[in-house]
């Protein structure tokens, strides 16, 4: 009812190839998932003294994507010889096969325990604190700028802390806002790649491309990208037993990317009830990576 198709249904299928596509692409030079990559890179080290000496490590990679975004990471926990578990969760079986792939190619060893859900509907603590009766320590890692892309952020956040103890460590990378750049921006929102992903879920409901035009423009009062199709007539809808009339003209929404500052992801932590232990940017504060811990009288 509020005009928007729910981006997450785009990672199911073959939509998870789609998703690749566009995570390779944002891997080379000068797109998010490098920037982030050599962010993470840099400040690995830092990240993991914070946590300090365990014997081993689970780490809980939350929207696993391809897997790809947690090496600097993982190849960090290498070099200094703990052992971990990696433990991917994402709503598409499709990337976690993908990012089990990917992980076991470049760490055989390492065991990988794959898990297919949704955390946006709720916690995720029977998984988390059934891995700590070993005796590890949970590190879980949402990056890609993930959170972003979620309408309820609170909702997706305050998951996350009720999946944690006090000892676990969760490290998120956002995107930042950049105003001079935002032509930029936009700019990595458009394109086949994109095209293929975003209209991967219309073009099952009967929404063909040649009858809308996809939209791409920058909300500046919500700080967000806002990638739309727009109808260039109307269309008639059958879902299941249902049927509707989708109108020319009408807009729907297909995907937002919220940016941050370093201002207000820190106060939706604080908010949250996570408490901050790293925050850190990229030379031109368009990155950022923060690590942060429940606080104990949050729950």
């Amino acid at each position: 009812g509020r005009g928007e198709i729910p981006l997450k249904f785009a990672y199911l299928g073959k939509g998870a190839l789609n998703w690749n596509t566009i995570a390779e692409t944002r891997s080379e030079k000068g797109g998010i998932n490098s920037t982030e990559g050599d962010l993470l890179l840099k400040k690995s080290k830092i990240f993991l003294d914070s946590i300090g000496t365990p014997s081993s490590i689970n780490i809980i990679d939350i929207g696993c994507g391809n897997g790809f975004p947690a090496f600097p990471l993982l190849e960090e926990l290498e070099r200094r010889n703990i052992s971990f578990k990696y433990v991917p969760i994402d709503i598409s079986q499709d990337l976690l096969d993908l990012a089990q792939k990917n992980i076991l190619d470049r760490f055989p060893n390492v065991e990988v325990e794959k898990n297919l859900l949704d955390f946006e509907l709720g916690n995720f603590s029977d998984i988390t604190y059934r891995l700590k009766e070993n005796g590890s320590t949970n590190l879980l890692l949402f990056l890609g700028s993930t959170l972003g892309n979620h309408s309820d952020r609170t909702r997706v956040l305050t998951n996350f802390r009720d999946s944690m103890t006090a000892e676990d460590f969760l490290i998120i990378g956002v995107e930042a806002t950049n105003l001079s750049q935002i032509n930029k921006i936009l700019s990595h929102y458009r394109g086949k790649a994109i095209d293929d992903f975003v209209y991967f879920i219309p073009e099952q409901i009967g929404l063909r491309r040649k009858d809308t035009e996809p939209i791409v423009t920058w909300n500046d009062a919500l700080s967000q990208v806002e990638v739309r199709i727009r109808l260039k007539q109307d269309r008639e809808i059958t879902i299941g037993n249902d049927s509707f009339t989708l109108e020319k003209d009408e807009d729907i929404l297909l995907g937002r990317s919220v940016k941050f500052t370093e201002s207000t992801i820190t106060n939706i932590f604080s908010d949250i009830n996570f408490r901050n232990e790293i925050l850190t940017t990229n030379p031109n504060r368009t990155y950022v990576l923060a690590m942060v811990q429940p606080t104990r009288y949050s729950t």
